[in-house]
């Protein structure tokens, strides 16, 4: 079964936040033109958007506070001979992530439900200098308006409901 549909087919059934991204062909196409080798992801659900980045040969670091979508994320990207591309992680997004070294991932994902400062600074931390930051869910609320302010110094694009930075070259 298509990934992306199971996603939806999952929401439907259990009434969860799992959503997939609106366009793994695009996300994997940012992340091939951002250069990246590596990824981070806040939102596993079902390893949809993890499986769009793995296909594009990025190796994957993906967390979700939700086990039992871990655990069917690991499921469907083993079926696609990805699970050797993806590390699934279960907790809190901050928590886990802290964890991660700084500024060595090539491009960051942020696709939970609302997006947080918090969680959003946690990716940026794991960021390189020049590294990609994608925020979707932008218009679903949380914190969308800090978040804005707090990558304000970044080179920004909003493209629908995602927002697109580049993290900037440390000052000299």
């Amino acid at each position: 079964m298509d990934l992306k549909r199971a996603t939806l087919d999952h929401q439907r059934t259990y009434g969860c936040g799992s959503r997939p991204f609106a366009d793994g062909a695009q996300l994997a196409a940012w992340a091939i033109q951002a250069g990246a080798c590596s990824a981070v992801e806040i939102g596993t659900s079902l390893g949809y958007s993890a499986a769009c980045l793995a296909n594009a040969g990025i190796l994957v670091q993906t967390v979700d506070r939700d086990p039992v979508h871990i655990e069917l994320a690991q499921r469907h990207l083993n079926e696609r001979g990805l699970a050797s591309r993806v590390n699934c992680m279960t907790g809190e997004a901050v928590e886990v992530l802290a964890d991660l070294p700084a500024g060595e991932a090539d491009l960051a994902f942020f696709d939970g439900m609302e997006v947080s400062v918090a969680e959003i600074e946690v990716l940026a931390r794991t960021l390189r200098p020049g590294g990609w930051l994608i925020v979707s869910n932008m218009e679903l609320g949380g914190e969308a308006a800090e978040v804005r302010e707090l990558i304000g110094g970044w080179q920004l694009r909003e493209d629908g409901e995602v927002l697109l930075a580049v993290k900037p070259s440390p000052a000299r």
